[in-house]
């Protein structure tokens, strides 16, 4: 006859690693899939989809910015490189909402370090008065993967909306 006893301590250690094991299993499954986002989008250029990982050289970044009809200065007139922050101020979060909706979430990243790419749009419509807007894209990088981005006008009547909501018939 075999007999087998636990004592209370054991039990005790048996439980808090089985919890260990169950909250483990949850953070894996709450990650972010930073493989999935913003891949969702067709080009208005190609008609395939556009993806937004492997931009690592200056000439996918253009590719990337061609597949949405969108024409630019090869020379970005700025490269910033910043850490988005931990916690989001209003700004921010405002700025985070414009992302979110063309399918990307700058939240993924808090704490992380990007490098904004900033290009001058040479294909932009022109006012009613048909004089040329000045307008600005801004590519949002993290690593090899566009995480954000903008079209931007500092005009009288600017404004900042999605590259993905490129249109070049809009005014």
């Amino acid at each position: 006859m075999f007999v087998f006893s636990l004592k209370g301590k054991s039990i005790k250690l048996a439980g808090i690693a089985a919890a260990a094991c169950v909250a483990i299993a949850v953070c894996l499954f709450l990650l972010p899939d930073y493989e999935t986002a913003g891949t969702a989008y067709v080009s208005a250029v190609t008609n395939e989809t556009i993806s937004f990982k492997g931009i690592k050289t200056a000439e996918d970044r253009l590719e990337f910015i061609h597949s949405f009809g969108i024409e630019v200065n090869a020379e970005p007139i700025e490269e910033f490189t910043t850490k988005i922050p931990k916690e989001f101020d209003s700004v921010y979060a405002e700025y985070n909402s414009i992302q979110m909706s063309q399918g990307l979430d700058l939240s993924k990243y808090k704490g992380k370090k990007i490098t904004r790419y900033t290009y001058e749009v040479t294909n932009y419509p022109k006012d009613a008065s048909g004089e040329p807007k000045t307008v600005y894209l801004n590519l949002i990088l993290y690593k090899d993967r566009v995480v954000g981005g903008d079209l931007s006008s500092s005009d009288a009547g600017g404004f900042v909306r999605t590259f993905c909501d490129f249109n070049p018939s809009q005014e």
